[in-house]
């Protein structure tokens, strides 16, 4: 590479590092409340730090895999709402209300109210694609689906399935397209708001009864997320750093 081909890489990374991090509606990993696809962790400590909106210490790589997600996720919907033609069957990029204060919001990807169907765009690669397809979506994306469901239903929209589709990111073709689906069952979103509820409500007790020392927050909340289990949860959490010394820098995915 050329010194003006180097320069220009290092100022096109930060460029696109400086928009990945904007805080903007549209900036799905910049917002401030917990969302659908958080609720489904089987970890208890990763659900509580980030009932406590602690910072996150691991970046999960420079974004770029999610940026190529978010750029798809758009042309999915332009591609449905080309698809709808005006019919009504298709709903895309739906802001969903949840009365909940710990999860208050959040946008489903598509409604098919042909199908009577609430699906989840899933950019993945080929390890996790081929996951799917013999085990199954993970807790996380099942609950983060039926949330959405959920959503839809006290919209008003027919919804009596779920599905998750795997689009493959690293392909060059459809070939290895897959979908997931489901019954839409009721009883996994009560669990998973109930869930939410009771660790928010201790997590917000907990702070109350340790004071408001601004200077300590941080450390204050690390250790009251240090009190719940941890899940094989690990690999993409914003708060993991396996080499941490403390909680108080970062989980190291340890009781």
């Amino acid at each position: 590479m050329s010194d003006l081909g180097r320069d220009l890489t290092a100022r096109l990374k930060e460029m696109f590092y400086a928009f990945d991090n904007r805080r903007s509606e549209d900036n799905r990993s910049a917002q401030t409340t917990m969302g659908p696809s958080e609720m489904g962790t089987p970890c208890d400590r990763r659900l509580a730090l980030s009932l406590m909106r602690m910072p996150p210490v691991n970046p999960g790589g420079d974004g770029w895999a999610a940026f190529v997600g978010t750029c798809i996720h758009a042309g999915l919907e332009q591609m449905f709402m080309w698809a709808n033609h005006g019919t009504g069957r298709f709903a895309t990029e739906t802001r969903l209300e949840f009365d909940s204060k710990y999860v208050p919001k959040g946008t489903a990807d598509l409604i098919d109210r042909t199908l009577f169907m609430l699906d989840d765009h899933k950019c993945q690669g080929r390890w996790s694609r081929n996951k799917l397809k013999s085990r199954g979506p993970s807790q996380t994306y099942r609950v983060q689906a039926h949330v959405y469901a959920y959503g839809a239903r006290q919209r008003g929209e027919k919804i009596e399935h779920v599905a998750i589709i795997s689009w493959p990111r690293d392909e060059s073709t459809l070939d290895d397209l897959y979908v997931w689906t489901e019954p839409y069952n009721p009883a996994i979103v009560q669990q998973a708001f109930e869930r939410v509820e009771r660790i928010g409500e201790e997590v917000e007790q907990k702070l109350a009864e340790t004071g408001s020392d601004e200077r300590q927050l941080l450390q204050i909340k690390a250790r009251i997320g240090a009190d719940y289990e941890v899940a094989d949860d690990c690999r993409f959490c914003k708060f993991y750093l396996p080499n941490a010394r403390n909680i108080t820098q970062g989980c190291d995915g340890r009781r």
